[in-house]
């Protein structure tokens, strides 16, 4: 038998059942969390404060056992180190002056999706350390995972899922056309260099839009995953209205990897800086719901993550608070220390 996750309606959950993700109630707080065995009591607690459905650990049979080793770290690593070497000859092609191999795309896409329900591998590796002149690569493949366990976040059917997997692989493949000078220049670029840059969007558009292969809907979020709910963004300048939901999840999934990474002009910030900037920095730039969902979820990956304190101290991340989740609670020794009302202790670095 293999293990896998299903969503069942309340009323089918039964005790000794195992729950297969975070319950949140509607104010985004943490009402059971992953991994926990249920009893009756709970059951009961649940159902009376509107839980429907859940997420629940279940048992099936052998056909699909390939999840098993999907699921292993070790075989996770091995097939995304297999996926990043494909990624990177995806990008050679162009870069030669050939093109778009769409084959050779899907079969990066069908392995990716394959992996829907490796969350904790997933985040894993976006935590990795990155070789910093092939960041392009790592980006792309980072954020079509991304997209992929959002879109199940937002409980989209696998048509989509699989859609938002390609448009997160396809996003910045408009980059093979811009000059490595300028994409990998370690300094600050100068306006001229900046607006090229900024035509990678377009550029992956124009790669993309007559292929058969690649939907309107995909070619359009490549198009405008850097447009802003206010209209900031570029190309267009288009508003929320006008952004299809491909594009608003691309938006927030690049934003999170590109600000964890090393970058050849700039250090990462650690996961927590990242949540606050994203959670209190965002308002009328990224989609509320995609944004909140992704925040919902995420975070709750990092309790149990080791933290350097700007003490020296190293402590484990205990418990996130969902109206602050830059600022958890962090267990050093016997003592926890509450980052969100503490004046002097903030987490310096992530381990």
């Amino acid at each position: 038998m293999a293990i896998v996750k299903k969503f069942i309606p309340i009323d089918e959950v039964k005790a000794g059942m195992k729950t297969a993700e975070v319950v949140f109630n509607n104010n985004g707080n943490v009402l059971i969390w992953e991994d926990v065995v249920l009893d009756e009591l709970t059951i009961e607690r649940l159902k009376s404060i509107g839980v429907r459905e859940m997420a629940i650990h279940i048992e099936q049979p052998q056909e699909i056992s390939r999840r098993a080793y999907v699921d292993s770290p070790e075989r996770f690593k091995l097939e995304y180190t297999l996926d990043l070497n494909k990624t990177k000859k995806m990008f050679q092609t162009i870069i030669s002056g050939g093109n778009l191999e769409i084959e050779e795309t899907d079969t990066i896409v069908e392995s990716v999706f394959q992996k829907v329900d490796s969350n904790r591998n997933i985040i894993d590796s976006i935590n990795q350390v990155r070789s910093i002149d092939e960041y392009t690569y790592y980006h792309s493949l980072n954020v079509s995972m991304l997209c992929m366990i959002i879109g199940k976040w937002l409980r989209l059917d696998s048509v989509h899922i699989k859609n938002l997997v390609k448009a997160g692989l396809l996003h910045d493949i408009g980059k093979a056309k811009v000059p490595l000078e300028i994409l990998n220049k370690p300094g600050k670029l100068t306006e001229s260099e900046f607006a090229e840059m900024k035509k990678h969007s377009e550029y992956g558009y124009l790669l993309v839009k007559n292929n058969g292969s690649i939907s309107t809907e995909i070619a359009r979020a490549i198009l405008t995953h850097h447009e802003k709910e206010d209209g900031s963004g570029y190309p267009l300048g288009l508003t929320g209205d006008k952004l299809n939901l491909y594009s608003k999840i691309i938006t927030v999934a690049d934003i999170f990897d590109a600000m964890t990474a090393n970058r050849v002009y700039k250090r990462k910030d650690t996961p927590f800086k990242v949540f606050e900037l994203m959670q209190h920095g965002s308002f009328g730039v990224l989609d509320p719901i995609v944004l909140n969902t992704f925040l919902n979820n995420v975070t709750t990956y990092y309790i149990g993550s080791q933290v350097r304190l700007n003490t020296g101290e190293i402590g484990i991340v205990v418990f996130i608070n969902s109206s602050n989740m830059s600022k958890p609670v962090v267990k050093v020794g016997e003592r926890y220390i509450d980052t969100s009302i503490s004046n002097i202790v903030r987490i310096e670095e992530f381990i």
